[in-house]
């Protein structure tokens, strides 16, 4: 398997796509360095001022990696890469494992060089403005890493059943943008429910009227989906709001989709 990893991660340097994705994260990264420091001087929490630049690769991790992936893996079908890696004697399990393995490490590339692109403001943020909470700040960073474990492991999946480039980059992408909206809507109704307030009601008659509303509790299913949605793992790590059952819900999806990929790419008739 180390003998695939080294073709790929040769091949990796020379993927347009990815040297691509690379320089995007410099005015990204610097970005939300700049929005969370201006948003923390405006009176925002400092929960965001570390939050946003230390977590906020993710917001749009998803659809860089599918991007990146699709083009690189599904190149391994259009060029009868994996047949030809099979004929020479590796095992399904070893190419599955070295694919994963690499989309690992390109995210966590794509991840350093986010996180370089405002390295330099560290040492002026850390005296200007009240440091994180160390323990909050770990979970946060752990649970960015874990997620980022899980979206690679859903898009090697795919990328391994999926033999045409094409549509692979089509499903990729069409799935990043559901869960996306799949975790707008489901924070909006999370929040409207655990939420106390005034809220504008119109009645039969068109008239308005505020009504109060006392602070309740999602129903257990949305409370898993607000746990497990990348997207509102995202907002949350970005506000330094993360806990145990994230973590967990991360970890389970990237051991979910890598043993479902495993098993479906070795019954995978390969042509």
């Amino acid at each position: 398997m180390a003998s695939l990893i080294r073709s790929h991660l040769a091949r990796l340097w020379k993927t347009p796509v990815f040297l691509l994705a690379l320089l995007v994260m410099l005015p990204y990264g610097l970005g939300l360095c700049n929005s969370a420091t201006g948003d923390f001087q405006s009176g925002t929490t400092a929960a965001g001022l570390w939050g946003q630049p230390l977590c906020g690769f993710s917001l749009l991790a998803g659809f860089v990696l599918a991007a990146v992936f699709s083009l690189f893996f599904g190149a391994e079908y259009a060029d009868g890469t994996i047949r030809s890696k099979l004929i020479a004697g590796h095992g399904r399990v070893s190419i599955y494992l070295a694919a994963l393995t690499v989309s690992f490490l390109a995210a966590l590339a794509l991840y350093g060089v986010y996180l370089l692109a405002w390295a330099p403001r560290l040492g002026w943020m850390l005296q200007n403005f009240p440091a994180p909470e160390p323990g909050k700040l770990v979970m946060c960073l752990a649970g960015t890493v874990l997620l980022l474990a899980g979206q690679c492991s859903l898009c090697v999946m795919l990328c391994m059943l999926v033999q045409r480039r094409s549509i692979l980059a089509v499903v990729l992408l069409l799935l990043m943008v559901f869960l996306l909206f799949a975790a707008i809507q489901v924070q909006d109704a999370y929040e409207t429910a655990t939420s106390g307030g005034t809220q504008l009601m119109i009645d039969e008659a068109g008239q308005r009227q505020w009504v109060f509303h006392e602070p309740g509790q999602a129903d257990p299913a949305m409370t898993f989906l607000y746990d497990f949605l990348p997207g509102c793992q995202t907002w949350r790590y970005m506000e330094l709001d993360a806990t145990p059952r994230m973590l967990a819900c991360s970890a389970g999806l990237a051991a979910l989709t890598t043993a479902m990929g495993l098993i479906l790419f070795k019954r995978k008739d390969i042509r």
